[in-house]
């Protein structure tokens, strides 16, 4: 079968979030196979619609202000420009979606549901990994947080307080979820009070480490791509949004435990499985990300194209099997310079690091040379630099 054929037949598509550096990956990765792709954001000029891929720009509002307004403008866009599917890229755009019925009127590219449900539930998730043989952090769930007072006996500083939801719905907007490391009871007595925790949290044992990923595109549980990587730079520099990563092989026992995971969820759609691996230790099942993430761009410049390869499988066509192309490098250039700069700001973060002013210096200058692709800039595709250097210098 020719590429073309197994690829499907070009789309029209409306891809959410144009505001997320995910969208814009989605628009140039479908433009180059082909669809025609409209970008829907909170207002027309949004950092995907800079891009020369996009067809069209089209203002549906902030979901995470004003949800019923963003799902009813989405289900209107989509029926005027004719959208073949609506592709969400955001966890209040997908929960605005389900909870305001568009996908009753749409063909959405979103998991069915209760499975999705059931994987943003991090308790419920821990509890079904723990079933499937995934090592979990010993947790407790605490419904209400105002009523915790003090730890229980089997808890110790530090520990982690984390929402029970990274996104939940207070019968009126999206709450974006909180996680706190405590240190002291001064610190629970701060997060009592805090927002991010008014859908109930857990409480968790502090998992000393780093974080590993395991990204996956599944039809009913079935794996169709694969894919991981590993971050080299963050920002914060301590843990945080990656800004500099590598295309890697995955972990064997790690992506066995997440298909087992997706497998029993009857997953269909993308993921993200997040696991803490411990020093010398096991890799313990942290959550699941039932979306598109923000180095999605160095998954499509190994050769892993997740969008393009979802849009066939709901076009009904049959895409080729893909393998990453490992030591494929992507950097987001803004994020990378904040990284440079809040190290140099603060010794105790260089510390943290193991890198001197002039490391810090040479290992930035480098990744222009090194064969580092940039997330955002690209030579025939350049305006979303333009406006997203705007946004952070006026930032």
């Amino acid at each position: 079968m020719s590429d073309a054929v197994s690829w499907g037949a070009p789309a029209r598509v409306l891809v959410t979030d144009g505001e997320t550096r995910a969208a814009l990956a989605c628009v140039r990765a479908l433009s180059a196979r082909g669809h025609r792709v409209h970008v829907a954001g909170a207002t027309v000029r949004c950092l995907a619609a800079a891009s020369r891929h996009a067809t069209g720009s089209h203002a549906v509002g902030d979901p995470s202000i004003d949800p019923q307004g963003f799902a009813e403008r989405l289900a209107s866009t989509a029926s005027a420009i004719g959208a073949d599917l609506v592709l969400p890229v955001t966890e209040v755009s997908l929960g605005s979606i389900y909870a305001f019925g568009v996908a009753e009127r749409c063909v959405v590219a979103c998991p069915e549901r209760t499975a999705y449900e059931a994987a943003v539930d991090k308790q419920a998730l821990l509890e079904r990994g723990a079933r499937l043989g995934l090592a979990t952090p010993r947790s407790l769930l605490v419904r209400d947080v105002a009523r915790l007072s003090s730890l229980p006996a089997d808890f110790g500083y530090p520990v982690v307080l984390k929402a029970r939801r990274s996104r939940f719905w207070d019968g009126a907007r999206w709450v974006v979820g909180e996680a706190r490391v405590l240190h002291r009871p001064e610190d629970l007595e701060r997060a009592r009070s805090a927002p991010g925790f008014g859908g109930g949290a857990l409480l968790q044992e502090f998992v000393p480490g780093r974080g590993e990923g395991v990204f996956l595109l599944c039809e009913r549980g079935r794996t169709l791509a694969r894919f991981a990587h590993r971050r080299l730079r963050e920002k914060p520099p301590g843990g945080g949004v990656s800004v500099l990563s590598e295309a890697i092989a995955p972990d064997p026992e790690l992506l066995a435990g997440s298909e087992r995971l997706l497998r029993e969820l009857e997953w269909t759609g993308v993921a993200m499985v997040e696991f803490r691996r411990t020093p010398g230790g096991p890799a313990l099942l942290m959550e699941i990300n039932p979306r598109l993430w923000g180095s999605l761009q160095l998954a499509i410049d190994a050769g892993v194209d997740f969008p393009s390869l979802w849009v066939a499988r709901l076009r009904g066509a049959t895409p080729p099997v893909v393998e990453a192309r490992l030591g494929t490098r992507t950097r987001w250039l803004l994020g990378d310079l904040d990284h440079l700069l809040i190290a140099l700001r603060h010794r105790a973060v260089r510390g943290q690091l193991g890198k001197s002013v002039p490391g810090l210096l040479r290992d930035f200058v480098a990744s222009f040379f090194d064969g580092t692709r940039l997330e955002v800039l690209r030579r025939d595709d350049w305006r979303p630099f333009l406006r997203e250097l705007r946004d952070w210098l006026r930032g």
